[in-house]
């Protein structure tokens, strides 16, 4: 069962609650959709400055994290942020196993730090960025969930062309 369908924990608040499966929605997806792509799907790019789907796996772990970075962490470095910004995107040929335990680790990482913090705390202005703008920690959060959503999207897409990439290689091919 899809995650966003499952009964609440009576434990968990339910503004938690809607984070937490947001979270788990998004991975259910991406190990769903992934689990039977090639590696080497990962490393296609199906057309000019478009991005692979390992770089927008990467992309949701970094953004992920520098978005909780900013929900969740008492002090950081935005330009050090900003810097790691610039490494989500290269093409580094990583399998997908490590890719999707990055992810997991990553989501999970989030999901535990979620729990941990009192129902109360969501309400509380952050600093986000360098202009240091304040937003709650639950409007971070949910922004968190939506981004890591959309390239979520993304990537189910770019598996669905790639079946049909290969598909269409292997009739050209005879392979």
């Amino acid at each position: 069962m899809e995650p966003w369908l499952t009964p609440d924990e009576p434990t968990i608040s339910p503004r938690k609650a809607d984070l937490l499966k947001g979270l788990d929605q998004v991975l259910y997806l991406l190990e769903a959709y992934l689990r039977d792509l090639p590696d080497e799907a990962l490393w296609w790019t199906p057309a000019p400055d478009v991005p692979p789907i390992g770089a927008r796996l990467q992309h949701v772990v970094g953004a992920s994290s520098r978005l909780a970075t900013y929900a969740l962490e008492e002090a950081y470095d935005p330009n050090a942020l900003a810097a790691l910004a610039e490494q989500d995107w290269t093409t580094t040929g990583r399998p997908k196993t490590d890719l999707l335990t990055e992810v997991r680790q990553t989501l999970t990482g989030i999901r535990g730090r979620i729990l941990a913090l009192p129902d109360e705390a969501l309400d509380e202005p952050r600093p986000v960025g360098r202009r240091r703008i304040p937003v709650r920690r639950a409007g971070i959060l949910h922004h968190l969930i939506e981004h890591a959503a959309h390239h979520t999207g993304q990537i189910l897409l770019l598996a669905r062309l790639w079946g049909f990439h290969s598909q269409g290689a292997q009739r050209v091919t005879g392979k």
